[in-house]
């Protein structure tokens, strides 16, 4: 009691110090909280741009890239082909088969990026290049099936095997040139 007769109350400071404390604590929570969305909304915007630049290079390199391919192929088929049949051609004809399934691979890439762009948007391409970066492939052949494109499916995957196909040939023919090397 005071000395005027009635009761002082005097706040515990341990009890204030603990509540403002817990108040700090939560204000940080939420402060990490927003600045955690503040920049995983940043890296979606980076992602963002970068995905529909990405597409806008694609549509810029795309009819230089079907100029090039068409190109490989036709030295594939008339020059390559023919110079592996001859054990001392082999290695170069091999080696030049494998880099032209580059040049087919990576148009068949930009061709389903743009794809997927086209038919899914960029919810589409997200995912395909979540998937490794060569996921845009089977979303482009999903997407085209799904929307009923039968024949760009068809397509997607004839270049694809040409792609993998011309791969794989290149190799065989560089390992039986250096086998038939070691042999003779």
């Amino acid at each position: 009691m005071c000395a005027s007769g009635s009761v002082a109350i005097v706040p515990n400071s341990g009890t204030l110090s603990a509540g403002i404390e817990t108040m700090k604590d939560s204000l940080k929570s939420i402060g990490s909280f927003i600045l955690g969305i503040c920049i995983l909304a940043g890296v979606g915007c980076l992602a963002g741009m970068f995905l529909t630049g990405g597409v806008w290079l694609g549509e810029r390199v795309y009819p230089w890239l079907i100029v090039i391919t068409a190109i490989a192929l036709f030295v594939t088929t008339l020059v390559l082909v023919p110079l592996a049949i001859f054990p001392h051609t082999r290695a170069f004809a091999g080696g030049g088969i494998y880099i032209a399934s580059f040049v087919f691979g990576l148009t068949l890439w930009v061709w389903s990026l743009l794809t997927s762009y086209t038919l899914w948007g960029i919810g589409g391409v997200f995912v395909g290049l979540f998937l490794a970066g060569v996921g845009v492939v089977p979303i482009a052949i999903l997407a085209s099936l799904f929307h009923g494109l039968w024949s760009m499916a068809g397509e997607l995957l004839l270049v694809t095997a040409i792609t993998f196909g011309t791969r794989f040939f290149g190799i065989y023919l560089m390992a039986k040139a250096e086998a038939t090397d070691h042999a003779g």
